[in-house]
């Protein structure tokens, strides 16, 4: 099965402590990253508000992640995404896994860490912040998703 993978690109001296090691919270800013890249890329709104009181997204629900080794300043990073199931019929819930690696072009990559998360297309109220009900996944992502797998 394939990946979605985001352009490579070097880790910030932001994203890291004083000695150069980045934070492992931003793994995840990072995995989350791939993930609204590859929503855009295939034309599908991450967020979206419909009537001006209500909005579409993807709430996470839980989250593992495994660290194998320090990300540091300068590292040339990628990071892979994918389905890992295409969801059940009038099922909002997208099951995802994550690869985040390191390496000089022409060098193999060190997998970093990696992990899975699960995510629910749910509608929330804007005005008092409340999800409401888990909702089916719109038609062009169920699409996208079956295609992914394809």
């Amino acid at each position: 099965m394939k990946f979605h993978v985001l352009p490579k690109f070097r880790v910030r001296f932001s994203e890291t402590d004083m000695a150069g090691v980045v934070h492992f919270t931003q793994f995840l800013r990072w995995a989350e990253n791939a993930e609204c890249d590859f929503f855009r890329k295939n034309g599908i709104p991450i967020f979206e508000k419909d009537d001006g009181k209500t909005a579409h997204g993807f709430p996470r629900v839980s989250v593992k992640i495994d660290y194998r080794a320090p990300a540091r300043y300068d590292d040339l990073i990628c990071v892979r995404i994918r389905p890992t199931s295409i969801p059940a019929e009038n099922s909002g819930v997208i099951e995802w896994e994550f690869q985040i690696a390191s390496g000089e072009e022409n060098v193999a990559e060190k997998i970093l860490a990696q992990g899975r998360w699960t995510t629910v297309y749910a509608a929330m109220n804007t005005t008092t912040g409340t999800l409401q009900d888990r909702t089916p996944l719109p038609e062009k992502l169920k699409k996208t998703l079956f295609a992914f797998f394809r």
